[in-house]
């Protein structure tokens, strides 16, 4: 926080002049008059609050360490486990046989996820896509969305393998 250069004005607002450091800048209180004493440390909490989140780039978003591909290959693969397993109790085809006869239903789902995935970026003014800067919602958070996800995935695979190993379903009416 700046230190203001006449005497008179920040005797006026409540303010001392200090020395800028760190440490003490969380601890300056501004008074205005007639109005109880904020510190300054809630006051921009609650400015933040109301900014508009930054965005990333593609790099930092789609990249090896980024939220993206994780978040995105784990909501493809519940929304495929659950069609998957759902299609193979109506149908009696195992998953290999459900992905290899119909890719192009796999493609366009995929792909409706990943644009549905940044949505928030183009709509959003105090969140990213970022599952993170969103927040818990009742029982839904991003933790548990990115636990769901890893399960969905690992399930799939495994399904799959066994599927293709065993030739059945498994998954049988």
């Amino acid at each position: 926080m700046a230190v203001l250069a006449l005497p008179s004005l920040a005797s006026r607002v409540g303010l001392a002049p200090r020395r800028a450091s760190a440490r003490r800048a969380s601890s300056i209180v501004t008074r205005a008059a007639g109005a109880d004493a904020v510190p300054a440390k809630e006051a921009r909490a609650a400015a933040e609050a109301t900014k508009v989140v930054a965005r990333k780039g593609v790099m930092e978003t789609l990249g090896f360490g980024g939220w993206a591909p994780e978040v995105i290959n784990g909501r493809v693969a519940q929304i495929a486990f659950v069609a998957g397993v759902g299609a193979e109790l109506a149908t009696g085809e195992t998953l290999p046989t459900q992905f290899h006869d119909h890719v192009f239903s796999l493609a366009f789902v995929s792909v409706l996820v990943a644009l549905a995935s940044f949505m928030p970026n183009v709509q959003a003014k105090k969140f990213t896509s970022e599952p993170a800067t969103k927040g818990a919602f009742g029982p839904f958070s991003p933790g548990k969305e990115m636990l769901h996800g890893r399960l969905a995935m690992i399930g799939l695979a495994a399904a799959f393998a066994m599927e293709l190993h065993s030739g059945t379903p498994l998954f049988a009416r």
